[in-house]
């Protein structure tokens, strides 16, 4: 069915409307009353017997996102890294991250407290992290006062010199998992494929109504399909609550995946808006966690996920470093908020996000309190189609108002403004909504010349590398082998000063400095006849 376009005087006379959503209706579901009784159970245990893991699960308590990089490590046994989180108090282990590796990062979650947080490998392989197995530390305090937003980014930790800590008594299980796909460029556990065990809807539902749980069992938030191919345009998609990346997967089976590499954001969903876009901004957007510099992006965020986002952009400082963000689609968003949780403040216990997605919250009047960069387009999609179970005289996709999803102020902000005849999360497997994304997409340019992007995409070289060649350096020759080799050839002229070293590296009249100059120089010198070679595509 075609999209239907509305003009803004039109949208703007929609009346507003109610509506009984899963919201309202969740209140008495089954995760729900699960939550009470866990609730009550932990604040009982803390009264009785207080310790910073129940705090964190607490959830009428903040926590703190912390993450950074473990720099500089020593010998280790790369199977079994991790990071501790110790109470400064008790010695009390509060987290711990399983999934940390050398040189990438680690992710915690934190209540307020003073901490040292412990890089650990099991040196012994006794299938245990004991204060033996230190290889290096740093305390931490988190208050509200001290960290706005609670996202502590860019904590690092040194490994260059070794140290153990004084009277730390702590004996953590290493967590047995199957194999974890590597990557060069990627956090350990990022590489997932969409049928992982940690996209699945109990996971999900994990997400709102036990956060802390979640963020044990998935701390990073960043997830990718593939290993990183550099001149693919990222597309980060953003679900909504009680959502997961599989809510995509229409739209990704139709992505050309030669031109586009698929980003998640994939996040506790019942915890609160604001936390969650100073989380979003620190990843994907402040240029200090993910570097992109003239690669623009493209954000796709359904529902709720498009209030995560929207915050995160009101973060934006203009500096230099920032990534450039291309088209923001928002789809089917509770941009004003929903009446249904409105209710959420008389519940026995609240879902953090819940509360802020009432029409009249501080985070709803807040939400664009920032303008737009004037060069983002954003193209606000909304669904109009009323499903089975909500009937509201089509003035909702069956889950969100449509007054909601064409707020005045997102109306303001909107480059453009398309409607599509399906339900809430009907849409992101309706046609006409998955050609318009694909299109908008499309409108992307990269900021590399046409005669260079169409060797880029010829790929790499399909052979078997020996043990003489890193894992950088084999890299390169499977991914830019053909865009190398036409470098070297003269069929493309460099465009940068790092090509320009290349050319002049390979052909002996400087040293090579690069994992590609050395990586070229070996492989030409082992295939000095690269005709025959088989390649594989981009």
């Amino acid at each position: 069915m075609a999209p239907l376009h509305i003009p803004h005087a039109a949208i703007r006379s929609l009346r507003r409307a109610t509506l009984l959503t899963a919201l309202a209706t969740a209140l008495g579901g089954c995760a729900y009353l699960g939550t009470v009784v866990t609730q009550a159970d932990l604040a009982r245990k803390q009264t009785e017997h207080p310790e910073q893991r129940n705090v964190k699960h607490m959830l009428d308590r903040e926590t703190f996102f912390v993450f950074g990089t473990l720099d500089h490590a020593p010998a280790l046994n790369p199977e079994a890294v991790a990071v501790i989180a110790l109470s400064g108090t008790s010695g009390e282990t509060v987290d711990v991250n399983h999934v940390a590796q050398p040189d990438s990062y680690y992710g915690l979650n934190l209540p307020a407290g003073d901490y040292r947080l412990l890089v650990v490998s099991d040196l012994d392989r006794d299938g245990f992290y004991d204060p033996t197995e230190v290889l290096g530390s740093r305390p931490v305090s988190l208050d509200a006062e001290a960290t706005p937003g609670r996202v502590l980014s860019d904590y690092n930790i040194d490994l260059s010199a070794r140290g153990r800590p004084v009277d730390s008594r702590f004996r953590v299980p290493v967590q047995s998992s199957a194999p974890l796909a590597t990557s060069l460029f990627y956090p350990k556990g990022s590489l997932r494929s969409l049928d992982d065990p940690i996209f699945a809807p109990d996971m999900a539902s994990l997400g709102v109504y036990a956060p802390a749980s979640f963020m044990e069992a998935a701390p990073m938030m960043f997830y990718a399909l593939e290993e990183d191919v550099p001149y693919k345009i990222p597309i980060v998609f953003v679900h909504g609550i009680e959502g997961s990346v599989r809510d995509f997967a229409t739209i990704i089976a139709q992505l050309d995946r030669s031109r586009y590499k698929p980003w998640f954001f994939y996040y506790p969903s019942g915890n609160d808006l604001g936390q969650l876009g100073a989380m979003f901004y620190e990843l994907f957007l402040s240029g200090s966690t993910i570097q992109l510099q003239q690669m623009p992006l493209v954000i796709v965020a359904h529902s709720m996920g498009g209030l995560v986002v929207r915050e995160a952009l009101n973060h934006l400082t203009g500096a230099p470093g920032e990534n450039r963000i291309a088209h923001l689609v928002t789809i089917a968003s509770p941009l004003g908020g929903h009446p249904g949780a409105s209710s959420a403040r008389h519940a026995p216990i609240a879902i953090p996000s819940w509360l802020d997605l009432a029409p009249d919250s501080d985070f709803i009047a807040g939400l664009h309190r920032q303008p737009l960069p004037p060069e983002l387009d954003y193209h606000l999609l909304f669904a109009y189609a009323d499903d089975r179970t909500f009937k509201t005289g089509g003035t909702s996709d069956g889950v969100v108002p449509l007054a909601s999803q064409l707020s005045p102020p997102a109306q303001r902000e909107a480059t453009a403004q398309v409607g599509f005849d399906a339900t809430h999360t009907g849409v992101l497997a309706d046609d006409a909504a998955i050609r318009e994304i694909r299109r908008i997409a499309d409108t992307v340019r990269l900021p590399v010349p046409d005669a260079h992007l169409a060797v880029l995409r010829r790929g790499g070289f399909d052979v078997e590398l020996g043990p003489d060649y890193s894992p950088m350096e084999a890299y390169l020759i499977h991914t830019l082998g053909a865009y190398l080799d036409a470098l070297a050839a003269g069929e493309i002229t460099p465009i940068d000063p790092a090509h320009a070293h290349f050319v002049r590296a390979i052909q002996g009249e400087v040293a090579p400095e690069q994992p590609s100059e050395t990586a070229w120089i070996r492989f030409s010198r082992d295939y000095p006849d690269r005709s025959a070679l088989a390649r594989v595509p981009r």
